[in-house]
């Protein structure tokens, strides 16, 4: 009876090695391979990412024109409406200035037609007119009189005014004498011309005082005293 034997073959220690190098070697291949892809595709997404950017770069500094000539125009329509307004405001402001000449002629007009061609006036002395308007301080207003003369009256008319503001105190009724409510006694009491004279001054009212009237008195020498009352009209208010 026969008794088997086994037999072992041992393989060659450089053929092991032999494909161990190969199988590393073919790693090392497989890696350089996608490093190589890898590179090439990094590659060629810079140069997309850079054209990309160039176009939007390019795009930019076309906005940015665009935006320019944009904000020029704007700054050209600014000047040309700022331009418009002030040019608006110089005309509104000739024309009203313009408007005070011709109500300022208007009334020198028709003061002197009062005097070259007095219409149911009496002849002799006339008290013409009398204004009124605030003065810059507070409570303090300033008057013109204007008195005037016949032109066929060839002598100097000379005499005394007296003013009187006439009005209620504390439910009272109360008339004041300008001379005595008039700051720095700028109230003129005497006149003396042959054609017209213009009298100014200011007056003061007194607290808690209402003014209704204001009556106007002349008393030339030799000749007969004339009034006029007016009604305490305030030009403004």
């Amino acid at each position: 009876m026969k008794t088997g034997h086994l037999i072992v073959k041992s393989q060659r220690p450089g053929h092991r090695r032999l494909f161990l190098i190969a199988v590393w070697a073919g790693f090392v291949f497989v890696a350089i391979a996608f490093y190589q892809l890898g590179q090439l595709r990094a590659g060629y997404n810079i140069v997309a990412a850079e054209a990309e950017r160039s176009g939007l770069q390019q795009q930019l500094q076309a906005q940015q024109k665009i935006n320019a000539g944009l904000s020029e125009q704007v700054t050209i329509l600014d000047r040309t409406q700022a331009i418009d307004r002030q040019s608006y405001d110089v005309v509104r402001n000739d024309l009203k200035l313009l408007q005070e000449e011709i109500l300022e002629l208007r009334e020198e007009v028709e003061f002197y037609r009062g005097i070259v061609s007095p219409v149911e006036r009496s002849t002799g002395l006339n008290i013409q007119t009398f204004k009124l308007e605030p003065a810059v301080e507070e409570g303090l207003y300033h008057f013109d009189l204007v008195m005037t003369q016949l032109l066929k009256n060839e002598k100097f008319v000379k005499g005394v005014v007296k003013l009187f503001l006439q009005g209620v105190q504390d439910g009272e009724p109360l008339t004041l004498n300008f001379s005595d409510i008039s700051p720095n006694e700028s109230v003129e009491k005497g006149f003396r011309f042959r054609y017209f004279q213009k009298m100014a001054g200011d007056i003061r009212l007194p607290e808690g005082f209402v003014p209704r009237t204001v009556l106007v008195e002349l008393s030339p020498n030799g000749r007969k005293s004339t009034s006029k009352s007016f009604p305490w009209l305030v030009s403004g208010d």
